[in-house]
């Protein structure tokens, strides 16, 4: 009998730790676009006002996650500003994808910069409550099937770029916490009778996007389709259905007219990334690229593209999550007329799809995409990974599946540590 409580102790302990790893070895700045990220909320606490695109690229992102740290920057900037001053050294700009620091920290520049490891921090936190929704998520999908979904929390907590993103100043852990409590609530929707959490669904995945961020918007599409076709095919459902569109018009009515900026400038980069492609988009060529950046920034690619697992893991890694994801549609096909739970499991999968679709679409627009644009379905696509592995593995085997996904991501973090993170970032002029 697998013990959930010692093994939810062990996921989540092992996270924080790891994170909290990242954040410390990893110097300021080395995460995607962290300075933006970081400038954006300094900017808007020192400024009293928030940055043109002139001053901060980033300043087009939804606001919500700034505003919330240019609080945190406010509180520690009363006890000392020094605490949160904006330092950007010597930056190394053809650095980029090169296994080398891109800033020039030496012990004349760094000082402790408490108001990005405090950011940090807090990402790990929304890290940490994101796989905790996922959790509740996987209970209600497979409850009867502890040692999956142990699996699957272990997946997604300890994949090495989750841990390297959550441990980092950006908008993407706020966006993942907001993809799984869309994850959980639709789930729950779909498992109950009751209307509550459906029609809560359906606000919320109209507005979190233009709130968090819009890597969101292929999970909020794929919760809409989720309850309005949950809906359609229940005798009663039709009246829902028409009050949920009109929930929903006057939602986007809502979100037009009290923060038009924010809707227009949202509005202006989806209709970009839907019709646009770069010259080069349907060649062998940047297909083969942009699919091998997504797949290595999903499962870990640290500092600017940089450093990463190498090659044969990442591509070993992706084998074992797409045939694990085969063998459990083969096993829905199979048990299709006996499996209660058939629409819950569709419903992770529509999640899982839309998110994989957008961002290779998005390959097709700039080069820019990446990995990490996944996490709003993490839980979704962990899930997948894992089921169909479980369902292959004899009974007695199965009850040690989490202990198999622990060791061999604890070893993929290793292997990345010590081969790229340490040798790379590890500052010894901090010692």
């Amino acid at each position: 009998m697998v013990n959930e409580r010692r093994w939810l102790i062990l996921v989540f302990a092992l996270y924080f730790l790891l994170a909290i790893g990242y954040s410390l070895l990893m110097p300021p700045w080395e995460a995607p676009d962290e300075p933006a990220h970081y400038h954006l909320a300094w900017h808007l606490n020192h400024y009293n006002r928030y940055p043109s695109q002139e001053t901060n690229y980033e300043s087009h992102q939804p606001r919500v996650y700034y505003y919330l740290s240019s609080q945190i920057i406010r509180t520690l900037s009363k006890v000392d500003p020094e605490l949160t001053r904006y330092r950007r050294p010597k930056e190394f700009v053809f650095n980029i994808r090169k296994p080398a620091p891109r800033f020039e920290w030496n012990d004349n520049t760094y000082r402790f910069l408490w108001g990005m490891y405090v950011l940090r921090w807090i990402n790990i936190l929304f890290g940490g409550m994101a796989l905790w929704l996922n959790w509740k998520a996987f209970k209600l999908i497979a409850p009867e099937k502890t040692s999956l979904w142990l699996a699957a929390l272990a997946l997604a907590a300890l994949t090495p770029q989750y841990l390297h993103i959550m441990a980092s100043v950006n908008n993407d852990a706020i966006a993942t916490l907001a993809g799984a409590l869309l994850f959980y609530l639709t789930i729950r929707s779909a498992n109950e009778t009751s209307q509550l959490f459906s029609l809560l669904s359906i606000i919320l995945a109209v507005l979190l996007p233009f709130l968090t961020k819009l890597s969101m918007l292929p999970v909020s599409a794929a919760v809409l389709l989720i309850i309005a076709s949950n809906w359609i095919f229940r005798s009663t459902g039709k009246r829902w259905l028409v009050i949920s569109l009109l929930l929903f018009l006057a939602t986007m009515t809502m979100l037009y007219f009290l923060f038009s900026e924010i809707a227009q400038t949202a509005v202006s980069e989806i209709k970009w990334r839907l019709w646009s492609f770069r010259e080069n988009a349907f060649t062998e060529k940047h297909i083969k690229f942009i699919t091998e950046q997504i797949l290595a920034t999903y499962w870990g690619k640290v500092g600017w593209l940089a450093v990463g697992l190498p090659t044969w893991i990442i591509n070993s890694l992706t084998a074992l999550g797409l045939i694990g994801m085969a063998l459990h549609v083969y096993g829905l096909i199979k048990n299709r007329g006996t499996d209660q739970r058939l629409i819950l499991w569709l419903a992770v999968w529509l999640i899982a799809t839309f998110a994989i679709l957008a961002v290779f679409r998005n390959g097709l627009t700039t080069r820019a995409t990446q990995g990490r644009l996944l996490f709003p379905a993490m839980g979704a696509l962990s899930l997948l990974m894992s089921a169909g592995w479980y369902e292959i593995l004899p009974p007695k085997v199965q009850r040690y599946f989490p202990v198999l996904i622990v060791l061999l991501f604890l070893l993929c973090n290793a292997i990345l540590w010590l081969t790229g993170v340490i040798p790379i970032y590890y500052q010894p002029f901090l010692d």
